[in-house]
């Protein structure tokens, strides 16, 4: 993957990620403040609704207050009489109460003489067991209380009365109790109401029933289901909850009107369609995959055009890398937009300057060194100092050389040499000889050092043969035809670098050294002359004739040497 396509995906990836984290924390938020939102809103219908409840409450309990207090119902309550409900009808003020009850002193509900005014306000017969049924729970309280007791009348639709049950007592003793209750409004049924699905439509859940007409009866299945399980098996003071319906979901909050009282537990009910905030939620989704998308689009472009000025200075390296790979040192770089690719370049420069020098040492060096030792040089793998090594020397000059150059142009002189050791030379690199020195019209040649060589005795004969050959097919073209001879000599000798820390020559020491120069001096022209050692590392097939002892200069006893016959190159391997 190119530079730019990651850099791309990079800049894409972390906008993608930037956007993701954006709509996770606005999500959450949104629904933090949606929640609170329809939480204060419930909270605000409850409160309403407690407000527009208080007076009715207050007056009912002054009321029962002051009739439980009464000297005269308590009298007649004490003595059974049953104009107990004509007593309590003439002290209560009726209008403001749907209906009252009185209990004796065992708690149980007196009935009420058939035409009484407090029979009267039951409307009709039928509801007097239904409301007796769900009164019994108001016996057993010796103080104040109050409850919810719902009845359905003829037009089926159930009706809430809040009731109030107060003991009727004198002093420390309790005759019976007072119950009066007053029909809460606001849960009639109403033709013209309609569900308002934002603001919320208040319910009573009561005796496990929703009462509230305003609810569509599509959703009342759902409604029940969702009360019925949170509220079923409990009488928690409050519960929130949401469920869905039809992919719409709704927000549902119960709080109870009656803690801690003997009467069913009754919940005031509101319920909140979120599909505006649904719909709101998805338009705020929309808008920030919409800028994310548009954010991507512009950091793509922006990501484009960063990489392409990285890109193009970097491509520009790379082609330079080339260049300076085939031999061109001055490559042409852009040094691109920013202080960093300019310094870069620089460098670049500077190195290509450095590799440009170098490339210049090494050729210099190559030119004055054979270039397997200058390579061992480069590496650091010839130090100074030496090493003991089994070598063979060829020595190779050129026979009548002084009154060859005597009278003549150097110049002259110098490119009929530089033909004549660039043939030979050609042929030592063939046998991987290392050409040691040139010393005027002489060669000396290496093989086995520096590098290891098990058949450098045959090797070096071989190539001296091959370079007798080769002058001699250089003087069938040439109008100066030139005559050599060679000396080769094997044996131990001291190989490594010569000379000081800064200035050193790679050469080997040692008497076979100076044989192999002596035995080139007696060579004739077109001869080979070797010394024994070397004799004895070729077959025995190898044709020679052994020289008479020769008394050679620097050594103090007389050498026999053997000088080969003209046989072709191969002869010997």
């Amino acid at each position: 993957m190119t530079f730019r396509a990651r850099l791309q995906q990079a800049i894409i990836g972390l906008v993608a990620a930037a956007t993701g984290a954006t709509l996770f924390i606005a999500q959450r938020q949104n629904d933090a403040s949606q929640r609170q939102m329809l939480s204060q809103l419930f909270q605000q219908q409850f409160d309403s609704f407690r407000r527009d409840q208080q007076r009715d409450i207050e007056l009912a309990e002054k009321n029962a207050r002051r009739l439980s207090e009464s000297v005269r119902l308590f009298a007649v309550l004490e003595a059974g009489d049953p104009d107990a409900y004509k007593v309590a009808a003439d002290e209560l003020r009726l209008d403001d109460f749907d209906f009252f009850r009185l209990l004796d002193a065992e708690g149980e509900i007196i009935e009420p003489p058939a035409g009484s005014r407090a029979e009267a306000r039951l409307f009709v017969p039928a509801l007097q067991a239904p409301l007796h049924e769900q009164l019994k729970p108001a016996t057993s309280q010796q103080g104040m209380t109050a409850g919810y007791v719902t009845l359905t009348q003829e037009e089926k639709t159930p009706r809430i009365y809040r009731v109030l049950s107060a003991p009727i007592r004198n002093f420390d003793s309790t005759v019976g109790a007072l119950i009066i209750g007053q029909e809460m409004e606001g849960f009639e049924h109403q033709e013209e109401t309609k569900f308002d699905a934002q603001g919320g439509m208040p319910a009573l859940w009561l005796n496990g029933q929703l009462i509230g007409n305003t609810f569509p009866a599509r959703l009342r299945p759902s409604l029940d289901h969702e009360l019925q399980n949170n509220l079923g098996y409990g009488t928690p003071d409050s519960i929130a909850t949401s469920f869905r319906f039809q992919s719409v979901g709704y927000r549902l909050v119960a709080h109870c009107l009656n803690p801690q009282s003997p009467f069913p537990p009754a919940y005031y009910v509101s319920i909140v369609s979120l599909a505006a905030f649904e719909s709101q939620k998805r338009v705020l989704i929309q808008k920030i995959i919409a800028l994310g998308l548009v954010a991507i689009a512009f950091a793509s472009l922006i990501g484009f055009m960063m990489a392409k000025q990285i890109a193009q200075p970097i491509h520009s390296l790379v082609k330079a890398t080339q260049d300076i790979q085939a031999g061109n040192y001055q490559p042409e770089i852009i040094p691109g937009p920013t202080q960093e690719m300019r310094t870069l370049a620089e460098a670049f420069h500077e190195m290509s300057a450095g590799l440009a020098l170098k490339d210049r040492y090494h050729s210099v060096l190559s030119m004055v060194a054979d270039q397997r030792v200058a390579e061992q040089l480069m590496e650091g793998k010839i130090q100074l100092g030496g090493e003991l090594r089994e070598v063979t020397i060829i020595f190779c000059d050129i026979r009548g050389y002084t009154a060859l150059s005597a009278g003549r142009d150097p110049r002259e002189v110098i490119e009929l040499l530089n033909q004549h050791m660039g043939a030979l030379t050609r042929v030592v690199y063939r046998h991987h000889g290392v050409i040691n020195q040139f010393a005027g019209d002489a060669i000396m040649i290496l093989f086995g050092a520096p590098m290891d060589n098990p058949h450098h005795a045959a090797d070096a004969v071989l190539c001296a043969q091959e370079m007798r050959q080769e002058r001699e097919r250089l003087n069938t073209e040439t109008h100066e035809p030139l005559s050599i001879g060679f000396g080769i000599a094997t044996g131990k000798v001291v190989a490594g670098c010569l000379g000081a820390e800064n200035r050193a020559d790679y050469t080997v020491v040692g008497d076979r050294v100076n044989l192999a120069a002596r035995l080139c001096s007696v060579a004739a022209a077109g001869e080979i002359v070797i010394d024994d050692q070397t004799r004895a590392a070729l077959p025995e097939s190898t044709a020679s004739t052994p020289t008479e002892p020769l008394k050679l200069k620097g050594f103090a006893e007389t050498i026999t040497a053997h000088r080969l016959n003209c046989e072709a190159p191969n002869d010997v391997s």
